[in-house]
């Protein structure tokens, strides 16, 4: 154990059980943060350009302000709602399992959190908080800092941290190497300080990040022997001098009933730039350990955590178009067409393909080697292979039901009684149940997943979250095939006696 790591233990253990306050909107212990306080904690100084232009208020401004309302929504109903909290009242999503059981109660309330959103953000808090969680289960990885990493996971876990991962490099580093004369960009140590570790560079993208109280970074591609520098695994608030988020523009329109989707739930993504940054030392979980960097997925079972709340949110998006295709084709009358409801039919396989595969790896979990239980990684693992090609399918089959009204419908502006078009639109929409102003409603919503940069944003998102695809369907060749451990696991092995 170097120095630094020795003097953070000794400090951890002055401090005994107490929380201390990170900067990060307030933490303490006793009750989690509600939604005022966590919308407060966004006035942290934090520098966020969108579309070239400095925000002011996150919390305020037009661009934002819906997603990071719903945020506190989603706080508040961890202070509300007994499905997201363990016995102890801290969110399940923190949380260890200890049997099968509290592996399914905690599948339910990553469910309980994609409902709210309906599965449309790939970043919603729960998912680095689970890969946190899993971290803490298998603290012995991190070395000389494992002790920071329970006492910072025990901090997030007692305010219900809003966290976000940035985890790959620039392109350039990626694809291109460092030449001769020119310095690498991305993320690595620069210098050591008493206060802590200099880090200088560049990670990307940072999904939710602009909204987010905390950064956790760590390496997303293997590293070789003589990349120490860019082995690192840290927390920082965002708000943190020398940290600046360069965010693409928001999908969020004005006004927000056009767009009803994006203007409450566009994350934003952003490249996250650090200028010096200094990480305190106690934020540090790994620092340059090449080998404990490479194999932290392996070496952590991280993944089982966050393939399982990634393979729920997977569900229960596809669960959101379904309902959403379904709604439109009955108020239109097209349900009863025979095409329709082959599509209607499609549309339902893939959601109970990928319900199923949830339910699959919930019922054989086990105890892992660190002592906690987590779900089967093989259905898990073709939950996110499939639902690369099973949400574009699922978009494409939404624009086929609903048609022509995703091309001509009636604007947010004709809903209002007093428009010169209100009584036409009204006429000529109604539906099977509703007025023309609820059809309406339900076809901007379709309009949102298949028309715009939203909803495009949304399939590209879902093709490419576990990486490149082709490279993924390689890796679950192995897996499942690792999963079969002698021949007479096969049919093959039936065959030959």
């Amino acid at each position: 154990m170097n120095d630094h790591a020795t003097a953070t233990q000794k400090e951890g253990e002055r401090q005994g059980d107490r929380v201390r306050d990170t900067g990060s909107g307030g933490i303490r212990t006793g009750r989690l943060r509600d939604g005022k306080e966590y919308l407060a904690g966004l006035a942290d100084g934090r520098r966020v350009y969108l579309a070239g232009r400095l925000l002011e208020d996150v919390a305020q401004d037009p661009a934002t302000a819906g997603m990071a309302g719903f945020l506190a929504e989603l706080l508040d109903a961890h202070q509300a709602d007994s499905e997201l909290t363990a016995a102890d009242g801290a969110p399940l999503a923190y949380s260890l399992a200890a049997s099968p059981d509290e592996v399914r109660a905690r599948g339910r309330a990553f469910a309980r959190i994609a409902r709210l959103s309906g599965g449309l953000m790939g970043r919603s808090p729960d998912f680095v908080a689970t890969v946190l969680t899993g971290w803490r289960g298998a603290a012995g990885h991190f070395g000389p800092y494992a002790e920071n990493l329970r006492r910072y996971w025990e901090s997030a876990r007692a305010a219900n941290l809003v966290l976000t991962h940035a985890i790959s490099d620039p392109p350039a580093d990626r694809h291109l190497g460092p030449g001769s004369h020119r310095e690498v960009q991305a993320l690595r140590a620069v210098a050591e300080t008493a206060d802590g570790v200099v880090v200088r560079g560049a990670k990307m993208l940072a999904t939710l990040s602009p909204f987010a109280d905390d950064l956790v970074v760590y390496p997303f591609r293997p590293l070789g022997d003589d990349e120490p520098e860019q082995a690192l695994c840290f927390a920082i608030p965002v708000g943190t001098h020398g940290l600046t988020l360069y965010s693409r523009p928001s999908y969020a329109t004005e006004p927000a009933a056009d767009a009803p989707l994006a203007s409450r739930f566009d994350e934003l993504d952003a490249v996250c730039h650090f200028d010096d940054v200094v990480v305190p030392w106690e934020r540090i979980f790994l620092h340059g350990d090449v080998a404990a960097a490479n194999g932290l997925r392996a070496g952590t079972g991280m993944t089982a955590y966050a393939w399982h709340q990634s393979a729920v949110r997977a569900w229960i998006k596809a669960e959101t178009v379904f309902d959403l295709a379904d709604a439109c084709a009955r108020v239109s009358g097209r349900s009863g067409q025979q095409a329709v409801r082959q599509q209607l039919g499609e549309l339902a396989g893939i959601v109970e393909t990928l319900r199923g595969l949830v339910a699959s790896a919930e019922a054989a979990a086990t105890r892992d080697e660190h002592g906690h239980h987590t779900c089967a990684p093989v259905p898990l693992a073709a939950s996110g292979m499939l639902h690369a090609t099973l949400y574009p399918r699922a978009v494409e089959l939404l624009r086929l039901i609903v048609s022509s009204g995703l091309v001509m419908h009636p604007v947010a502006a004709d809903d209002d009684p007093g428009s010169s078009t209100h009584g036409f639109l009204q006429s000529y929409f109604a539906g099977d149940g509703v007025d023309g102003a609820e059809h309406g409603r339900l076809l901007r919503l379709a309009a949102d997943l298949t028309m715009n940069r939203f909803g495009s944003r949304q399939e590209l998102y879902e093709r490419l979250f576990l990486g490149p695809p082709d490279a993924f369907r390689a890796k679950f060749y192995d897996l499942f095939t690792a999963d079969r451990t002698s021949p007479s696991d096969t049919v093959l092995g039936d065959l030959h006696r």
